[in-house]
């Protein structure tokens, strides 16, 4: 798991309110008087994960783990790669919230990793909790670009 995020990992259930350093909400302090969005902490969010657990999340950055995964973790072929990544992109274009052309992505090993064009927490929820109910999915990684 830090071999696919490139650092420790923090595992935040999704049931269970903590605090985490990495995340805490946006104060007007820190954000520019001309921005109006608000990031909402670890634990807001994980509580809006459907069937996954948050494993880490900080801005631009977020890793979720399904809750149910099968108990024999075996190699995923890249036939099975293929199949989630389509799963993934027919779910986003089934949704008229979502426009697929603001998202890239890509399944390789059961690790699927969603590439956000924009930054949209909204949109990071509705998109994890959709690739959450793909079967053969090990682990999320959704990237966006964070606002300076």
């Amino acid at each position: 798991m830090a071999q696919a995020t490139g650092s420790p990992q923090t595992v935040v259930p999704a049931t269970a309110p903590q605090a985490s350093p990495l995340s805490r909400p946006k104060t007007t302090q820190d954000t520019p008087a001309s921005s109006s969005r608000s990031i909402p902490s670890s634990n807001s969010f994980a509580r809006q994960i459907q069937n996954g657990t948050l494993v880490r999340y900080e801005p631009g950055l977020i890793v979720v783990r399904p809750t149910v995964t099968s108990d024999l973790l075996q190699p995923i072929s890249l036939t099975t790669d293929a199949i989630i990544t389509s799963s993934v992109i027919s779910k986003i274009a089934g949704q008229t919230k979502l426009r697929p052309q603001n998202f890239k992505v890509k399944a390789n090993n059961g690790i699927l990793s969603i590439r956000a064009k924009e930054e949209s927490v909204e949109d990071a929820i509705a998109l994890i909790n959709l690739a959450l109910s793909v079967a053969d999915i090990r682990q999320i990684i959704y990237t966006m670009p964070t606002s300076v």
